[in-house]
């Protein structure tokens, strides 16, 4: 069996090894929950920072770059540079099933949950500047601009193993100590993760009337990988 046809047998494994120690321990207890918060990812800042410009300098740059280009075919990059202020937030829900083999008194139990989650990065301030030269004339062209509206959105579902010792069982809020693992499908991420910018700015030569464009890019973080596989460069993931 393939190892990615293997990974998606791993909820149902791990679900049947939850169930099989109830037909061996009577005394056994289940429990179910769902539970529901909202965060946001502010305190990451520094760890994505690079990664979302990364993302929108990739996406953004060639777009605006070929728009020129359908008025100024001799066009080449100089300079580019983009600034970025970012807000975030998210939410994430799941259901889980725990079983305490010992039961509900027990120290030691073992959980399964599905968990769906929501995680968004705004870009209240996006702005552009990119120097171009005009091949044909010999001229430099400035293109200043800025976004109206930039959002990226993951929406991965995952499952997660969790071993649990609670310390102290009998008491009503119990301290506990617990590990675990999960794992998502990369390509269901991919497809369900979408980048969208509108854009708009002015692109400025000496001595001629400003050219104004507006741009808008909307893809999956499916598309964006292809490219930059295409183009041989190193992607997220």
């Amino acid at each position: 069996m393939k190892k990615r046809a293997y990974r998606k047998f791993l909820p149902v494994m791990a679900l049947v090894f939850l169930l099989w120690p109830v037909s061996l321990a009577a005394q056994g207890h289940f429990e179910f929950g769902f539970h529901y918060s909202s965060w946001n990812l502010n305190v990451l800042k520094s760890l994505i920072e690079d990664g979302i410009n990364d993302l929108v300098e990739d996406s953004l740059k060639d777009e605006i770059i070929d728009s020129i280009r359908e008025d100024r075919p001799g066009i080449e990059e100089v300079d580019y540079t983009q600034n970025i202020s970012f807000d975030s937030g998210g939410n994430n829900w799941g259901f889980e099933a725990r079983w305490y083999p010992g039961g509900q008194d027990g120290s030691f139990s073992l959980g399964l949950s599905v968990e769906k989650s929501a995680m968004r990065v705004s870009l209240p301030d996006l702005s552009v500047n990119l120097t171009l030269l005009d091949g044909d004339s010999g001229k430099t062209v400035n293109f200043q601009g800025d976004a109206s509206g930039a959002n990226f959105e993951v929406k991965p579902l995952s499952f997660h193993l969790h071993f649990r010792w609670d310390i102290v069982p009998r008491w009503k809020i119990r301290p506990f100590f617990t590990f675990g693992f999960g794992f998502a499908d990369t390509n269901a991420v991919l497809k369900n993760s979408l980048l969208d910018i509108s854009f708009s700015g002015t692109a400025t030569m000496e001595g001629e009337e400003p050219d104004v464009y507006d741009e808008s890019v909307t893809k999956t973080l499916q598309e964006l990988k292809e490219e930059a596989e295409a183009e041989g460069e190193d992607f997220l993931f």
